[in-house]
């Protein structure tokens, strides 16, 4: 590898005449060649050394490019379940990047590999042996392969118990990752019932300061007397106040999402689903939930894999109380001559009769029993307890006013704005007093709080129906259907 040498500068550290003479030595023509050559020769070094980093900074270029372009992907990305954040963008958000997701598959592979490897068959053994060694007596060499007989097929019956142990973890997982997904959206709709009612006390707030503010004008005016002006400050400041409780419990709220989601409190978009009920559902009759639930329901599969597992193994710890057989078979060369070995062990279950696996085996079969039975009792109770509750809603917010109107729970926010605008229309005439009007704000107010926590109410209860059924959070019917 060839050296870089520069030459020290003629210049450097001269005075002003040698200075000037070293200049006019520069500008000789002898001179002026010789620079350009050590130039050329610097410049032709420098090539040498960084054109090979250059070459192998390339792949690198292209890899930092392609890392900043998906990054500029995923950011477009966020923008994007930022603007749009709906309930199926915050339920899939949870299943790729929830921790209890990851644990609840750790679990399943764990137990899985446990029964997996309690069902294995027991490896062969193969024995070589020589004995007489350090006497004057011939070398006797043994081969002998051993290997344990299920003759009674225990390792059968426990590879099925295994499988069933798989299904149990399997469904296990499911019921984690509903569960994460059915508190994701729960806490959703919390979140955006928070932010709905937020909007409204903000709403409230600013239309009674605006009343409060007229009406101070007017009592400086003498067009009314001080009192009114009074009692329309301490309406605004009760709204003010009730607007900061809609903060406070908007902070709550997002805090649940956050802990539902997996997620920094601050990197949670705001939901963007709106808080009404539009189409009505057909619920199904009783007996088709119930049966789909116990069909569907993955608690329910668990106990099911659990108790025939249970049994299986009670069969297999019932046949560990046989006897164990055992082959060998084998050459053996002894006093110059090969001849062939059999032998066949016999375990026999004297003192251990497997008595305390057997003890257990039965109390796994009872626990697993009552379990299930528990099980099902509770699906049932819990399809019937949401059904009736969601029909109880339902039918609510589908029955017509009593009047015979065709107004329906639906439009009771709309009738609410009505009213508190027909009354302010007729404050600016004159035709009502101060404290009507604000009761009519207040009606206003307390109307759609009341429509916004009943419509948030209708979508919770949708959710802990399809839960209880077994349906996936997004499906569009309760039944679901046919192939």
């Amino acid at each position: 590898m060839g050296l870089l040498v520069v030459e020290d500068d003629p210049v450097a550290g001269a005075s002003r005449p040698e200075l000037i003479r070293a200049r006019g030595q520069l500008s000789h023509p002898r001179f002026m060649n010789t620079f350009y050559v050590r130039r050329m020769r610097i410049t032709a070094t420098l090539l040498r050394y960084t054109t090979p980093l250059f070459c192998g900074l390339l792949p690198l270029w292209g890899v930092a490019t392609r890392r900043l372009d998906a990054q500029a992907v995923a950011a477009r990305d966020s923008l994007a379940i930022a603007a749009k954040f709906s309930l199926v963008d915050a339920t899939a958000l949870a299943r790729r990047q929830h921790p209890l997701l990851v644990a609840a598959g750790g679990r399943r592979l764990a137990v899985s590999g446990v029964a997996r490897q309690e069902a294995a068959f027991p490896n062969p053994t193969l024995e070589w042996r020589r004995e007489n060694l350090g006497s004057p007596l011939l070398r006797d060499e043994f081969v002998t392969a051993a290997l344990p007989v299920d003759l009674y097929g225990r390792r059968i019956v426990l590879k099925r118990a295994s499988a069933l142990t798989a299904s149990r973890a399997l469904a296990d997982s499911s019921t984690t990752a509903r569960q994460v997904e059915f508190d994701v959206a729960r806490a959703y709709w919390r979140t955006a019932l928070a932010y709905a009612l937020r909007d409204a006390a903000t709403a409230q707030r600013q239309a009674v300061d605006t009343i409060a503010r007229i009406e101070s004008d007017r009592a400086k005016q003498g067009a009314v007397p001080g009192g009114s002006a009074l009692r329309a400050r301490l309406e605004a400041d009760r709204a003010r106040l009730t607007e900061a409780f809609a903060v406070a419990e908007l902070e709550r709220a997002r805090g649940d999402l956050s802990r539902a989601l997996a997620m920094p409190f601050d990197s949670v978009p705001r939901p963007s689903e709106p808080v009404r009920v539009d189409a009505s559902d057909t619920i199904p009759a009783l007996e088709s939930l119930l049966a789909l639930a116990r069909m569907r329901r993955p608690e329910l599969q668990s106990a099911r894999a659990r108790a025939d597992e249970a049994a299986k193994r009670q069969l297999a710890e019932r046949l560990g109380t046989l006897p164990a057989l055992g082959v060998q078979g084998g050459s053996k060369l002894t006093s110059g001559y090969q001849t062939g070995t059999v032998a066949v062990g016999i375990a026999i279950p004297l003192f251990d009769r497997n008595g305390g696996n057997r003890e257990r085996a039965r109390g796994d079969v009872l626990s697993a029993t009552g379990d299930l039975r528990a099980a099902e009792a509770a699906i049932d109770a819990d399809v019937i307890a949401t059904s009736r509750a969601y029909r109880a809603l339902r039918e609510a917010f589908d029955r017509v006013g009593d009047m015979g109107l065709s107004e329906t729970m639906r439009d009771l926010d709309r009738r609410g704005s009505s009213v508190a605008a027909i009354a302010a229309t007729a404050y600016r005439e004159g035709a009502i007093p101060l404290f009507e009007l604000l009761d009519a704000e207040r009606v206003r107010a307390d109307v759609r709080i009341a429509a916004l926590r009943a419509a948030a109410d209708v979508h919770v209860a949708r959710l802990d129906l399809l839960r209880a059924i077994g349906l996936p959070i997004d499906s569009a019917a309760l039944l679901p259907s046919p192939p």
